[in-house]
């Protein structure tokens, strides 16, 4: 019996994925090498079970989110091609493009010139919703996520393999940045755009708790002298620790250019 289309992709997807390019895997699964990821590490990954992430790839109708479906296609790395497939037959319709900065077409080409080309350190801007601007490779480097049309903060907060990837998620990364988020929340309360990230983080039930967690810090933006750890891609189960310094250009005042430096340097 021929397979569905939805089934057939997902597995070839899953059979030729690299895990040494998902940052975190070797520490949540162990090292593996050979390529392929099981349904069983795809579901946890996407943050679902097993049962769910199944009915997906068997091609059975479901009322599968956006949030879902879009986590299926990061971890898996779709092409743009198998992301259009999968989706249309799933949900019935073309994919939505992911939302653009209205800041975008302000940024000055030499302030994105600085960020897409710079060779030594990851680089990348964003808006006050923080809505990347631009980025460059360094950065992919790093956050091999961002290429989808990130905000860093639905990223951070709401991601299954952002929860992977960041060591001490709760401590070193979800409480300084929901205090932060707090802040822009005040701060820019008629924002539309902004209301929707607030919303997304929200609508995650962890991230939910933190919004009002006691222990929340008062922070408008990340402290450079408190190092945060992560996984890199191709680097295993190997800790590494990076500064984020924090820079306001002057022409986009609520924009932030954010440099990601190792904690030490040789």
């Amino acid at each position: 019996m021929e397979l569905p289309i939805v089934t057939r992709t997902l597995r070839q997807a899953r059979a030729r994925r690299d895990t040494s390019d998902i940052p975190g895997f070797a520490a949540a699964f162990g090292e593996r090498s050979s390529s392929g990821i099981t349904q069983e590490e795809a579901a946890r990954l996407t943050g679902v079970s097993r049962r769910w992430y199944n009915s997906l790839e068997s091609g059975r109708s479901a009322n599968y989110s956006d949030t879902f479906l879009q986590a299926v296609r990061r971890v898996l790395d779709l092409s743009d091609e198998e992301w259009r497939i999968v989706y249309r037959v799933t949900r019935g319709r073309p994919p939505a493009e992911p939302p653009v900065s209205p800041l975008t077409a302000l940024l000055p080409d030499p302030l994105r010139d600085l960020v897409e080309h710079s060779p030594t350190w990851a680089l990348y801007i964003s808006d006050h919703r923080w809505d990347v601007l631009a980025s460059n490779a360094k950065n992919l480097e790093i956050f091999p996520w961002m290429k989808y049309g990130i905000n860093v903060m639905e990223w951070a907060l709401t991601w299954p393999e952002a929860r992977a990837q960041l060591i001490g998620w709760q401590d070193e990364w979800a409480l300084p940045m929901m205090a932060q988020l707090r802040v822009h929340a005040e701060q820019y309360r008629n924002d539309e755009r902004l209301r929707e990230v607030i919303k997304t983080v929200r609508s995650d039930a962890v991230a939910r708790k933190l919004w009002d967690a006691p222990n929340l810090p008062t922070m408008t933006h990340p402290a450079s002298h408190r190092p945060r750890r992560l996984y890199l891609p191709r680097r295993g189960g190997e800790e590494f620790s990076v500064r984020f310094l924090a820079f306001t250009p002057m022409e986009l005042p609520s924009c932030r250019l954010m440099a990601v430096t190792p904690a030490q340097t040789a």
